[in-house]
């Protein structure tokens, strides 16, 4: 079986592995092009494409999947197309190419959670589990039928978005062969998703890391767990910028004004946040400066305890 793979972060290649460990063919990658990354804003390839490069896999990365990309990989003459964290939308031209369709992983139990932003609505949600589909591409926004599920995937109290998301892909990655061979032999029957279930995700901004102390501290570590690591969790202290890198529920906390820096009976630092609670802090970063502990970052500074964070 011959299959012509998309995809671009470091999580999709584990279903390159599993794909060649399966003995599929595999001919072509489709990425995304390079872009600017890490502190000297050097020019990168994506994950997906250094690792074609290194298994002598042809690569290409258009800007845009136009005619002329479209008309590129339709020559391969592929039997499926296997799409995992690719990034932009397929179009029916490429829909339509092969003749066992377009597979693609997504990080949710769908219906639930379609859209680009599964995993951290799932942990901002304080959903107890979530999952990974296989489905099979239609024009819509994961609508189309699907191949398999995973089993229930706990989300704990402590479970971060970027740990979750390598994990589910993980695990589709995994399934990933044996969904492929029961589309080729016929004994795998798509199924149609029931679009009355389905809910739909956003697409992040920067702003939704932005702290509103009227929250409760369990939102708030919500959102610290689900925005990691993009777009982070973030305050102002002075006037400036204060990353919360690390953050846990701390004690009931009544009177006190929300965003109020204080120590806690156990030397910790909490802020008081909405409903009575207060947010423990363990990790942050002031702008312009490394990420370090709260303690660390105190001692050095004894006007942060008894200051008010947020605007």
């Amino acid at each position: 079986m011959k299959a012509v793979f998309f995809g671009t972060p470091n999580y999709a290649t584990a279903s390159i592995r599993a794909l060649l460990d399966a003995g599929f063919d595999l001919p072509l990658i489709c990425t995304r092009p390079p872009r600017r990354a890490g502190r000297g804003r050097s020019i990168a390839p994506t994950p997906v494409a250094r690792l074609g490069d290194e298994l002598g896999i042809r690569v290409v990365d258009p800007e845009r999947l136009n005619n002329l990309a479209v008309a590129e990989i339709a020559a391969v003459g592929a039997d499926v197309y296997v799409v995992v964290a690719y990034g932009r939308f397929i179009p029916q031209e490429l829909l339509v190419q092969p003749r066992f369709g377009v597979v693609n992983i997504h990080p949710s139990l769908l219906p639930r959670y379609r859209g680009p932003s599964p995993v951290a609505t799932a942990i901002l949600d304080g959903e107890p589990s979530t999952g990974v589909s296989l489905m099979l591409l239609d024009e819509g926004m994961d609508t189309g039928p699907i191949l398999v599920q995973s089993s229930p995937v706990e989300i704990s109290s402590s479970t971060q978005c970027d740990e979750l998301t390598e994990r589910l892909f993980g695990i589709g990655a995994q399934l990933l062969p044996e969904a492929l061979r029961g589309l080729e032999s016929s004994s795998l029957k798509p199924v149609p998703q029931d679009d009355a279930a389905a809910t739909v995700t956003s697409l992040l901004s920067k702003e939704d890391g932005e702290i509103n102390w009227e929250f409760s501290a369990d939102r708030i570590s919500r959102m610290n767990r689900a925005y990691r690591p993009w777009p982070g969790t973030n305050t102002t202290w002075s006037g400036q910028p204060f990353k919360i890198v690390d953050a846990g529920v701390g004690r009931s906390m009544e009177n006190v004004a929300q965003g109020s820096v204080i120590r806690g009976d156990d030397g910790g630092i909490l802020v008081a946040a909405g409903e009575g609670t207060s947010l423990q802090l363990i990790t942050v970063q002031a702008a312009g400066r490394r990420a370090m502990s709260v303690q660390e970052f105190a001692l050095g500074r004894p006007d942060f305890i008894g200051s008010r964070l947020g605007a």
